[in-house]
């Protein structure tokens, strides 16, 4: 199979269709990351279309000596977090179950009990719901981490930081995140085994 790097160089020659095989390869992974960030489909088949109008147009710049996967993925965060700052006031909506993480890796449940499927679907609503309240740095890292699974080692990559760097965002982010679920719980009366920590 041709190199990533390898359909960038035919792109730049005006190869359109190595273009369109570079989009193929990252669409599902752009509009994820999209996706999430936003939590709304239609907002991140819009914000998709633009990542891949900047890949194209800034193409030139790609250093043939890296990867081309974090270089993409680097657009596709900023690219988001660009959409979200300029909709600020943005309605957030449930997400897909396509882009939910799956919750039957969880041993010693029963997966078919219809009250663990109610509290397991609020669980993940809940969830989404705090993660679409935190600042957009932190929702790029918790996104990028837990939601489409890269490491540490490839975030920083991604951001174009170090992997300590990473690794502080990221816990200060799942700090923030905690802190948001909590003040969602009290709001609700509801008492949680977060509190007690």
């Amino acid at each position: 199979m041709i190199s990533d790097e390898m359909l960038v160089e035919q792109t730049l020659t005006g190869d359109i269709s190595a273009f369109e095989e570079i989009v193929n390869r990252y669409k599902n992974s752009v509009f994820a990351i999209a996706y999430r960030m936003t939590g709304q489909y239609q907002e991140a088949e819009d914000i998709s279309q633009d990542i891949f109008i900047n890949l194209y147009e800034k193409m030139y710049q790609f250093d043939g000596n890296k990867k081309l996967s974090p270089w993409i993925h680097r657009i596709a965060v900023n690219t988001s977090i660009s959409a979200l700052r300029k909709k600020k006031n943005m309605v957030s909506l449930s997400f897909d179950e396509a882009f939910v993480p799956n919750y039957e890796a969880f041993s010693g449940f029963d997966m078919h009990n219809p009250q663990f499927q109610v509290e397991s679907k609020e669980l993940k609503a809940e969830i989404n719901a705090a993660i679409m309240e935190l600042p957009e740095s932190y929702r790029a890292v918790i996104t990028l981490r837990y939601q489409m699974d890269f490491n540490n080692q490839e975030i920083a990559g991604i951001l174009g930081t170090s992997r300590d760097n990473v690794e502080v965002r990221i816990h200060r982010a799942r700090k923030a995140l905690r802190r948001v679920i909590l003040k969602r719980c009290q709001e609700r009366g509801i008492i949680n085994e977060l509190s007690r920590d």
